[in-house]
């Protein structure tokens, strides 16, 4: 796993690859995983040419699943924070479900496309926040 911190917020990796690595195992669903912390410009830029979004956004998943990489993750701390401060939470407890959310995408789930599979992952990303939450801050 391959993590790179390219903002001044201070994120641990041990941190991130446990999360990761923990959905990643739960899912069965191993591979070498990229990940990425970034500056709000660099994220807004990455959604506009990826996703066609206008705007920042907090994680950008890319789901690659060959044999050398299944993928990897984009996460903007800034946004992480905004978010976390909207919902109530600490800027860590929003890091970690960030991190549990895209590691489901890079598992196969998806919320924007089908019902079915969108309660599927927010029921999952829901019982690893609770069992991570508890074991882990």
């Amino acid at each position: 796993m391959e993590i790179t911190n390219r903002t001044s917020y201070e994120i641990k990796p041990e941190f991130v690859e446990k999360v990761v690595r923990y959905v990643l195992e739960e899912e069965n669903n191993l591979g070498e995983v990229s990940i990425a912390f970034v500056g709000k410009e660099e994220i807004t830029s990455l959604n506009e040419n990826y996703r066609k979004k206008e705007g920042p956004t907090d994680v950008l998943t890319f789901r690659y699943n060959d044999e050398d990489m299944l993928g990897e993750m984009i996460i903007c701390p800034e946004i992480v924070e905004r978010n976390a401060k909207d919902f109530g939470l600490d800027f860590i407890e929003e890091l970690l479900l960030t991190l549990i959310h895209s590691s489901l995408h890079l598992c196969g789930y998806d919320h924007e496309y089908s019902q079915e599979n969108a309660k599927e992952m927010f029921e999952k990303q829901e019982k690893y926040f609770n069992k991570l939450r508890e074991e882990l801050l």
